[in-house]
């Protein structure tokens, strides 16, 4: 029986493009990079950050380079970027119903811990979250590894209790490490393509529609 419904954060229940890219930005011009092109930055917003420097500007993730950057981009993000955000359409009336429906639900995001917790609190979400679970500042944690922390710490030992509600590959492949099944969200970063070939069951264009997926989906897969 489905009971825990585990949220990413970014692209799914904030719109924290404008944040992320800003942070990148500075990062880059601190050190004296070329600052990728708009279309790029998108892309690094989901995954671990050392993780896309590599994939995307070609830089190792044990060089001092990729450290300054993420110090760089922290910097930025703590003082300024974390602010620079939306909650998506929904997302606090689809908590409501969720919260009153006996659901027990969490963030398990690949943003730093601190940031995700300061998020949810700045936006008075903490009330409908059972915990909040992100990466450490290093920012090196793979999703499956924050996602494999938050079912030990609550102590969660049936994965067929779980659903992840996600916007890219990134979610989809970490809860499939850990027996998870993943609804793909469209509003967000990601694209149908992207989480079909990553292995979602399903997928939804607004918050709401989430609601008729667990119903829809319950049996059949939970």
């Amino acid at each position: 029986m489905l009971k825990n419904i585990l949220f990413d954060l970014d692209g799914t229940l904030v719109n924290s493009g404008e944040g992320i890219m800003n942070a990148l930005r500075y990062a880059y011009h601190k050190e004296n990079l070329a600052i990728p092109l708009d279309e790029v930055l998108r892309k690094f917003i989901g995954p671990p950050l050392m993780e896309s420097f590599q994939k995307y500007s070609n830089i190792d993730p044990q060089s001092q380079l990729a450290h300054a950057l993420l110090v760089d981009f922290q910097d930025f993000y703590d003082t300024t970027g974390w602010q620079q955000l939306q909650l998506y359409p929904q997302i606090v009336t689809l908590l409501q119903q969720l919260q009153q429906a006996g659901y027990r639900c969490y963030i398990t995001t690949a943003k730093p811990e601190p940031f995700a917790q300061k998020i949810i609190q700045h936006l008075q979400l903490d009330k409908y979250f059972q915990g909040i679970y992100g990466a450490d500042l290093s920012e090196k944690m793979q999703k499956k590894d924050v996602i494999a922390q938050a079912l030990k710490q609550e102590q969660i030992t049936d994965p067929k209790t779980c659903v992840m509600i996600g916007d890219r590959d990134t979610d989809v492949l970490g809860t499939r490490a850990n027996d998870v099944a993943t609804i793909g969200v469209l509003y967000g970063f990601g694209s149908l393509q992207e989480l079909q070939a990553a292995g979602v069951i399903a997928t939804i264009e607004q918050p709401l529609e989430l609601l008729k997926q667990i119903g829809d989906k319950h049996e059949k897969v939970f």
